[in-house]
C-alpha cells in the first residue's frame, strides 16, 4: 500500500518542478484520516515545496476546529455528522460499536468502554447514543493514541467506537448488542482558517484533495 502511494503521488507531481514558494503550512487531522499516508503525503510535498515549512498536529483529542477559529492552524480535517455542511467534504464513513471477538461484558454488571480524551467526535457521538441505551457503563481505559485503544479493545478490556474500516481481525462489530444503539456516519471535511489560503497552503491542500484513497465520492 505505501508504494503504490509513493507511486501514484510521484505521478500526480511529475508536472512540478522545485517550486521557489516559501512560507509555513499549519495542518492538522484526526489520527484515523491519514495513517500510513501521512509519511508519504509530507514527503511529497517537501520534495516539490523545498522551502516551506510544515506544522503539523495530528491527534485524536485535540479541537481542530476551535484551532482553526483561532487561526492557530492554515487547514484541517475534521469529522463531523452528514447533516453539518462544511468546507468540502472528503469522505464519509460508518462509526460502529467494536470489541475483541472473545470479548463478554460481566453478565448483569457495567459495560466497559475505552475512548479517547475529551473533546473528540467518536466520544462525543458515543455519549449521545449511550443516553439512551439503558445500560449500565463505564470508561475502563482511556488513551490518547489510536494503538493504545486497539491494544485494549484486542486484549478484551472494553468495547469502543470506531470507523468500519478500521475493524480488523480479532475484533468484532457489536451494535445492538449489549444493549448498544447503532451509531451514525460522519464526514471527513477540509476547512479553512480566515487567512490560512496562503499559496503554500492552497498547494497542501490541493495535494491532499488529489491523494488516491483520500477522498470518496458522495454516496
Amino acid at each position: 500500500m505505501a508504494e503504490q502511494i509513493l507511486t501514484t503521488l510521484d505521478a500526480m507531481t511529475q508536472r512540478f518542478q522545485p517550486s521557489p514558494i516559501s512560507g509555513v503550512v499549519r495542518f492538522g487531522a484526526p489520527d484515523n484520516f491519514l495513517g500510513e499516508r501521512l509519511a508519504p503525503l509530507l514527503s511529497q510535498f517537501a520534495r516539490t515545496f523545498p522551502s516551506v515549512r510544515m506544522e503539523v498536529c495530528v491527534s485524536m483529542h485535540v479541537d481542530l476546529r476551535a484551532a482553526i477559529k483561532a487561526g492557530e492552524l492554515d487547514l484541517a480535517v475534521v469529522m463531523s455528522p452528514p447533516e453539518v455542511e462544511e468546507g468540502t467534504r472528503l469522505r464519509r464513513t460508518q462509526l460502529v460499536w467494536a470489541a475483541a471477538e472473545t470479548f463478554e461484558p460481566p453478565k448483569g454488571g457495567s459495560l466497559p468502554l475505552a475512548f479517547f480524551p475529551k473533546p473528540c467526535v467518536y466520544r462525543q457521538v458515543a455519549g449521545a447514543a449511550l443516553d439512551l441505551a439503558p445500560i449500565d457503563w463505564h470508561v475502563v481505559f482511556t488513551s490518547a493514541s489510536p494503538q493504545g485503544i486497539r491494544a485494549a479493545v484486542l486484549a478484551g478490556l472494553a468495547a469502543t467506537v470506531i470507523t468500519r474500516e478500521d475493524v480488523e481481525p480479532g475484533m468484532k462489530i457489536v451494535d445492538g448488542r449489549y444493549g448498544l444503539r447503532p451509531l451514525p456516519s460522519v464526514d471527513f471535511s477540509l476547512i479553512w482558517s480566515e487567512n490560512g489560503h496562503t499559496p503554500c497552503a492552497c498547494r497542501f491542500g490541493q495535494l491532499i484533495l488529489e491523494m488516491p484513497g483520500l477522498v470518496a465520492p458522495a454516496p
